[in-house]
Formats: structure tokens, C-alpha cells, sequence
């Protein structure tokens, strides 16, 4: 029943829209926060909407992996593919004791389809863009642009 609830969730992140430059260049093909997000693993799918100014959905793309480890030990293993400089990484988790990245594959770019804030809180109820992660139950837009994106 667990896995039946986590297999219906889309995981929503909000990012930065220099940083989702870079994911959609794939300049940046890990996606760091400071905690991990509870119903996505492998394989999830992954919204991409970006903050303001932009206040836009600009993509989904799959989570290949989520990676867990102490923040000097990550910046070693994934620096080079964070899209981020190595102080600004320290920066991020200088209080941290862990830090995680999701691998991002798939990305799939809807720059010239984004959905405007306005049209996504007329897709689905209640939308709110996350601070770091929210989920949506993938049965909320099974009619909508998004689900085909899923496809």
C-alpha cells in the first residue's frame, strides 16, 4: 500500500532560474538539498518549476538516483556535475552534517510550453509552488497538459 501511495506522487521541486538554466543546458545534472525528499527514489518523476521572476513549470525529467553522504564526501564524488562552484556548494551545507543530490535523467524542456503560476493553480487544486519539495497526486493532472508529458 506504501509503495502504491509513493508510486502515485509527483515529486515538485522549486529551483532557481539560473540553476534550471543549467539543468536544461545539462550543465547541471545534480540537484542538490539539504534533505531528502520522502516519497521519490529512483526512477520518480521530477517537476521542474522555477522561482521568481519566472514563476514557471519549465520541465519533468526522472530521479536516476538519490545520493546521501557528508558534504565534503558528495562535493568529491559530483562536484563537477552540481552546476554550482565548490564555495558556494560549502556555503549550502556549512551547518550540514549530510547532504544529498538527485541525479536528474530524462529532462525533458517545456521553455517553449512552460506553465505560467496562474495555469497551474487552475490544473491542479490548491497548487502552491514548495519552498524545497511538495508532491502532487499524479490523478490531479491526469487531464492536463502534464500528464502527457508522464507518457
Amino acid at each position: 500500500m506504501k509503495k502504491d501511495r509513493k508510486n502515485n506522487r509527483l515529486l515538485l521541486i522549486s529551483i532557481k532560474p539560473h540553476y534550471a538554466k543549467k539543468i536544461f543546458k545539462g550543465e547541471k545534472t545534480v540537484e542538490l538539498r539539504k534533505s531528502a525528499p520522502r516519497y521519490a527514489s529512483k526512477g520518480s518523476y521530477l517537476l521542474i518549476y522555477v522561482t521568481s521572476p519566472v514563476k514557471e513549470l519549465w520541465g519533468v525529467c526522472k530521479i536516476e538516483n538519490i545520493i546521501k553522504d557528508k558534504p565534503h564526501i558528495l562535493w568529491d564524488n559530483i562536484g563537477e556535475r552540481t552546476g554550482i562552484s565548490k564555495q558556494e556548494f560549502h556555503e549550502y551545507y556549512k551547518e550540514k552534517n549530510n547532504a544529498y543530490g538527485l541525479e536528474l535523467k530524462d529532462v525533458k524542456n517545456l521553455l517553449k510550453n512552460s506553465i505560467k503560476l496562474d495555469n497551474l493553480k487552475n490544473m491542479i487544486p490548491g497548487f502552491m509552488p514548495p519552498q524545497t519539495y511538495a508532491y502532487i497526486n499524479k490523478n490531479l493532472i491526469s487531464n492536463s497538459k502534464l500528464s502527457e508529458l508522464l507518457l
